[in-house]
């Protein structure tokens, strides 16, 4: 199979995965928000899910960005955000979304927040006198909706190139689910 016959698989397959998860409650299931991708470009991954890194699983999905920073990145489904990270390492500057479900989405790797996230941040950074925050807003403070524009993609923190970094997270264990 070629790379680009790859590539386009597995972006349906992504495409797929997100959309299977809006079919409403099944018996004995919590609702799971109607998911959009996270980009507005075609979907193609430079990293999957679970794939061995050299001392770890990976975590969620690294999808390619064209070679470029500065893409939109939107909120996949109402929520608010619940927690902000900025960091020289790991996902550099991340932004968590807590869907009020039981699902968290988590984007890393971003250039820079938008909107009263980059306000709050910069905010924090200062009253911190630190560039590097861990901070958790409270509920309802950062609201977003579905397909809002939250971030641009980028390449910071642990980064080999520009990307976007994208989990779906279950809030009762934190586990990294396969989104």
């Amino acid at each position: 199979m070629t790379s680009n016959k790859l590539q386009l698989s597995a972006s349906i397959l992504l495409i797929f995965s997100i959309s299977s998860h809006s079919n409403g409650p099944r018996s004995g299931q919590s609702s799971v928000p109607d998911f959009r991708p996270p980009l507005d470009i075609p979907l193609v991954l430079s990293g999957n899910f679970m794939e061995p890194r050299n001392n770890h699983f990976h975590s969620g999905l690294d999808i390619k960005t064209q070679g470029r920073e500065g893409l939109a990145v939107r909120a996949v489904a109402d929520g608010w955000v619940s927690r902000i990270k900025v960091s020289p390492w790991g996902y550099g500057k991340a932004l968590y979304v807590d869907h009020g479900n039981g699902y968290t989405s988590v984007y890393g790797h971003l250039s820079q927040f938008e909107g009263d996230i980059a306000s709050y941040t910069l905010d924090a950074q200062y009253k911190a006198r630190s560039f590097d925050l861990d901070q958790y807003p409270d509920r309802g403070r950062l609201p977003v909706k579905r397909g809002e524009l939250i971030a641009l993609s980028g390449n910071s923190g642990g980064s080999g190139g520009p990307h976007l970094h994208f989990e779906l997270r279950r809030n009762s264990d934190q586990a990294a689910l396969d989104p």
